[in-house]
């Protein structure tokens, strides 16, 4: 299948990184807002214009996309874009991960070299669990959610939509992480974080509403 990245910081290096070892898909372009000129190169591969390009990269017979984009809110916003245009929502699924046989993963999902996603859990669409992630068992993480490398995530967990739990993060078993929370890194979850506010410290404490 031919596809598109959406993005063309870090995350869309990654995320080609992993597609490059699937042989059923042939990246075609990398598509980004922030667009530096006919001659930008990913990886080898073109960086394209905004979203305006993709009709015609579909014409050309491109019926797949992934979006690779660090930030929730922008990430969802292209999801969205991207499947009411009718591409499909691929993953990107490192060959080193390890994902339990009763995880349930959503569309559009990338999940990083060395990721753990035990038993009974569920992820959303467009997630991305990052390299060395923990996602334990019965843990329900939403859609567009972040969970960054290093971070663990005990039993029963539960992470709302578009939420960021930032680099090295601990969070305690049976825990609720609100819609729009960031979490900041190296923080130890121990309470439940209500919705639209920023965390941090261990254990970790209210910084200010968003």
């Amino acid at each position: 299948m031919k596809v598109i990245i959406i993005g063309a910081g870090g995350q869309a290096r990654v995320v080609y990184e992993i597609l490059s070892l699937d042989r059923r898909v042939e990246i075609v372009a990398f598509i980004d807002s922030v667009f530096h000129g006919a001659d930008e190169k990913i990886m080898g591969l073109p960086v394209l214009g905004d979203h305006s390009v993709i009709s015609r990269l579909m014409k050309n017979g491109v019926k797949g996309a992934i979006i690779a984009i660090g930030d929730n809110k922008i990430r969802a916003e292209r999801f969205t874009e991207c499947s009411e245009l009718g591409l499909e929502l691929i993953n990107a699924i490192a060959p080193t991960a390890h994902i339990a046989h009763s995880a349930r993963i959503g569309k559009g999902v990338v999940i990083g070299t060395g990721a753990t996603i035990t038993t009974g859990a569920h992820v959303g669409n467009n997630v991305i669990i990052n390299t060395g992630a923990i996602v334990e068992h019965e843990d329900n993480i939403e859609d567009h959610v972040h969970i960054g490398p290093g971070t663990v995530l005990a039993g029963r967990v539960t992470v709302k939509k578009r939420a960021f739990i930032g680099i090295g993060s601990v969070v305690k078993e049976y825990i609720t992480i609100g819609e729009n929370v960031t979490v900041g890194a190296g923080s130890v979850v121990l309470e439940d974080v209500p919705d639209n506010v920023v965390v941090a410290g261990s254990p970790a404490r209210l910084l200010h509403s968003i």
